[in-house]
């Protein structure tokens, strides 16, 4: 079980089967400091996660995507309700927001969210937008036929 006060533990898990962001993250992030110091900082932190991820998936750099949304679905599973509060503020929001006018966030990450990360992903978009979207996406599903 991921809880609160393994927040290392997380990060180590988010980044890892990806060396270049692994490598970004030890850069950016003072990833040393996590659990040593109260100073930590793990939603600014994420952010360096969200970005890296938009960046991929504007250049349609995806080839490591279902290696992380893997260890994302297995960390949601696992974790308690601080950890999964975490997951959507930092990680999923952060995603949606930094890329809400570059990629189309509503589903082109559809491909590789697990089952649980999918319904938070896609309840974080409710949250903010509504159900409309959905709607919309069932128009074009039909239309498709």
């Amino acid at each position: 079980m991921y809880e609160v006060s393994q927040i290392k533990a997380v990060f180590e898990k988010l980044i890892s089967g990806n060396e270049e962001l692994t490598e970004l993250f030890f850069e950016e992030a003072d990833f040393v400091a996590y659990g040593q110091t109260e100073d930590c900082l793990p939603y600014v932190d994420i952010g360096i996660i969200s970005r890296y991820i938009v960046e991929k998936k504007i250049k349609n750099e995806t080839d490591k995507f279902q290696i992380f949304f893997d260890n994302v679905e297995e960390i949601y599973h696992y974790s308690d309700s601080e950890i999964k509060d975490f997951l959507i503020i930092g990680l999923f929001e952060g995603i949606q927001n930094i890329g809400s006018d570059k990629i189309d966030y509503y589903f082109s990450f559809n491909q590789w969210l697990g089952k649980e990360s999918q319904i938070a992903w896609d309840n974080l978009i409710d949250y903010w937008e509504g159900q409309g979207w959905r709607l919309s996406n069932e128009k074009t599903k039909r239309n498709k036929k």
